[in-house]
């Protein structure tokens, strides 16, 4: 377990306990336990992401649903929205899991629309939020992998360069060996 991840899954749960907080004051409403357990299961799984990151999204959407059909929180998922996140960073970038895994975006979305109560602009907004976290998750995901093969490019060119002034150090000392033949041989022949 890393401890970054266990920094976010908390900070996560913090921030979605605030929300539950804010939009259950302005429904005139206590903050119930059963509120708080959905909110954990929202944001706590945040901790496994490395081993398991579509399982972890849908862990969080389905508890963020369930958050959204009986509490009515201020503000986006937080978990499931960082979720997104971590599963489009966490990809491989083949084109048949990243289909795969939009397809369970999608459906995540839709019913946690469908939970949270079908308007026009929450359904905007939430495929703003997790496109728009899905595209960062992506984009950083890229580039992770153009640092690391430029990286590698880089320890290659230095390889390779290497390689180059031994063979030139190999080369500048078969010529010198060669030259002081011909000086030795030379020599012997004066003497002889």
């Amino acid at each position: 377990m890393h401890l970054p991840d266990v920094a976010l899954a908390v900070a996560a749960f913090a921030a979605s306990v605030v929300l539950l907080a804010v939009g259950e004051n302005e429904a005139d409403s206590d903050l119930g336990a059963l509120d708080v357990v959905f909110v954990a299961l929202a944001s706590l799984p945040l901790v496994a992401w490395r081993r398991a990151p579509l399982a972890v999204f849908v862990v969080t959407a389905l508890a963020s649903s369930l958050t959204f059909a009986v509490a009515e929180p201020a503000g986006p998922p937080i978990g499931p929205t960082i979720a997104v996140y971590l599963l489009a960073f966490s990809g491989d970038g083949s084109r048949r899991r990243t289909q795969l895994t939009l397809g369970v975006v999608a459906v995540m979305l839709a019913l946690h629309v469908v939970a949270g109560g079908i308007l026009g602009a929450e359904v905007l907004f939430g495929i703003t939020v997790w496109g728009g976290a899905w595209l960062a998750g992506d984009r950083t995901r890229l580039r992770r992998e153009r640092m690391a093969e430029l990286e590698e490019r880089a320890l290659r060119a230095e390889r390779e360069a290497e390689r180059e002034r031994r063979l030139a150090a190999a080369e500048e000392r078969g010529r010198i060996a060669r030259d002081l033949h011909d000086s030795a041989g030379h020599a012997i022949n004066v003497i002889l």
